[in-house]
């Protein structure tokens, strides 16, 4: 039997871009898990937004919810490691213990909040923990799609994400619906709650099968090193392809972009800020939609699925410069659009094109740059606006999304498959765990 190639090699097409997959909601299994999933991401997304709220309110301070805030993109670092980790002991090492540390320190703040305690520090630890656990249980669970939905990991893989998108609408909502009940430390109670919730899908047998390669190194060739990691994104040139378009829409379309976004709806459209909200809140829609249209295919064409959304988001920052308001709409909603289709290719790519035994490795490298570089967003932004304007600003950020758009058309040749497309019989997906 022919082994998978080692990371070192470099990749080459071996089947058509745009193979069938059936819907992975056709699995009970992944109906459960992306429930237990989703549950635990919608406390997540509730978390985010009563936090710096409760912050502001007890220490009326930018200073606190900034830091605070910092534990998310500080966490991202271990991502290599706890990457290593998946790839050499197993996914499912990372799962319970990421979500048991994640309910201890929330535990732990929610005691602290009861009890008065506002001390930076300390609240910065739990919230640094938190961070930490959450990075390792979706370390471990990304890296155990392929293992637990063989049949549609790829469809699998997007739909989750999809799901991630829908959470991040629905934490706000559910905030705004019970925060006069609740009151902000009654929402980090809930989140708390959330936490168990995938642990229950894990006690009801659908989490990770045990990976082949527990036993270590020391029984054979395969190594841990990182730089295998690399070596697998570096010798493919549809993930190198892949790694641009996420770069250039992270300094580009980043939290800068949508602090840039939000000062035009009020300076110069005049809009109030419920009225801005509401248009915010449209293009959450929009990127959803376009996070949709990509992983509900039944086919992934993932070359043209980054041609066409970096296309559309490039062209949206064109518009956001011209004086128009129905043109500020339009680039509004079809950027979100063209953006959702982007990070929905991403994430599908990761785990159709990188081999299964760096995939944690390699996710985890990816998403330390991709993640460096939306961190770069709110630095570049608002310098650029200081000094050229706002709508020239939209032109410059333009281009930079126009050279991951480049670098993806560059790479045309590497999407080239060997084996001849075929139309494959829709393959059933079981209710049955994989060995």
């Amino acid at each position: 039997m022919t082994g998978p190639a080692s990371a070192g090699e470099k990749a080459q097409p071996t089947g058509p871009d745009d193979e069938f997959e059936p819907s992975p909601f056709r699995s009970r299994r992944f109906v459960i898990f992306a429930l237990g999933n989703t549950v635990n991401n919608i406390g997540e997304a509730v978390y985010a937004t009563a936090l710096p709220l409760l912050m502001y309110e007890l220490t009326g301070s930018l200073a606190v919810m900034t830091v605070l805030a910092g534990a998310v993109p500080v966490a991202l670092l271990l991502a290599p490691s706890l990457g290593v980790a998946a790839d050499r002991w197993g996914p499912r090492v990372l799962v319970v213990p990421g979500l048991l540390l994640q309910a201890a320190a929330a535990l732990a703040m929610n005691l602290l909040l009861r009890e008065g305690v506002h001390d930076t520090a300390l609240l910065f630890v739990c919230a640094l923990l938190l961070a930490t656990g959450g990075t390792a249980y979706r370390t471990g669970w990304m890296t155990g799609i392929p293992g637990m939905f063989p049949a549609c990991k790829v469809r699998a893989r997007g739909t989750l994400n999809s799901l991630f998108f829908a959470s991040t609408l629905i934490g706000p909502l559910i905030v705004t619906a019970t925060l006069p009940w609740l009151d902000y430390s009654g929402l980090l109670w809930f989140n708390l709650l959330t936490f168990f919730a995938p642990i229950v899908v894990w006690a009801l047998g659908i989490h990770p099968p045990a990976s082949r390669s527990a036993a270590g190194p020391g029984t054979g060739s395969t190594s841990w090193k990182l730089t295998e990691g690399w070596r697998a994104i570096r010798d493919d040139r549809r993930i190198l392809a892949m790694l641009a378009a996420q770069i250039s829409l992270g300094i580009a379309c980043g939290a800068g972009l949508n602090t840039l976004i939000i000062y035009e709806l009020g300076h110069t459209w005049r809009l109030s800020a419920r009225e801005a909200a509401t248009a915010l809140t449209v293009m959450n829609v929009c990127m959803l939609a376009g996070n949709l249209l990509v992983a509900q295919r039944k086919r992934f064409r993932p070359r043209l699925s980054l041609v066409l959304g970096m296309t559309v988001r490039a062209v949206s920052l064109l518009l956001f410069a011209v004086p128009s308001w129905p043109l500020f709409l339009v680039a509004l909603a079809l950027g979100a659009v063209g953006q959702g289709a982007v990070l929905s290719t991403a994430v599908m790519m990761r785990v159709k094109f990188l081999p299964a035994t760096v995939l944690g490795r390699a996710s985890g490298l990816l998403w330390l740059l991709t993640g460096g570089a939306a961190l770069l967003s709110p630095v570049v932004t608002p310098l650029l606006s200081g000094v050229l304007g706002a709508r020239p600003a939209f032109l410059v950020l333009a281009a930079v999304a126009g050279a991951g758009l480049w670098y993806v058309h560059a790479t045309r040749g590497a999407w080239t498959t060997v084996v001849p497309p075929v139309e494959p019989a829709e393959k059933e997906v079981t209710d049955e765990p994989a060995a």
